[in-house]
């Protein structure tokens, strides 16, 4: 049974990793567009952002036999940089700091993330 379920990973491994990518980068977009219309992120509307986080790394561990791939690193580098620009976020909400004062930082991090991603998409296209 443990051998049918590797195998199920094996097979799914790029298209759980890609939509793991494509949701962390849609909510990286999210957050800097919520501090774009001078929006507040709540305590409780932080947990949108940082459950995505916790599902990828799961995904890391479940998938931890691929850890010699590149596309499997650069997804945990993926993965630290948004739970970074989460963090940041979150910690300036609870400083008081307006979500929009933080803009440049979230484009940003936003940004650099994107461009991890299309590595990544890249490394997985390789990868076969």
């Amino acid at each position: 049974m443990f051998l049918g379920l590797a195998g199920c990973l094996w097979r799914g491994y790029a298209t759980i990793m890609g939509v793991h990518v494509d949701v962390l980068t849609q909510m990286a977009a999210k957050l800097c567009a919520v501090a774009e219309s001078g929006r507040e992120v709540s305590a409780e509307g932080m947990a949108e952002y940082v459950y995505p986080a916790k599902r990828a790394r799961e995904f890391l561990q479940q998938a931890s036999a691929q850890q010699q791939r590149r596309s499997y690193q650069q997804f945990g580098a993926l993965v630290d940089r948004y739970e970074a620009m989460v963090r940041d976020a979150d910690a300036a909400r609870a400083r008081g700091q307006r979500c929009k004062d933080l803009l440049p930082q979230l484009t940003g991090a936003r940004d650099a993330l994107q461009t991890l991603a299309a590595e990544i998409r890249a490394d997985l296209k390789a990868e076969g």
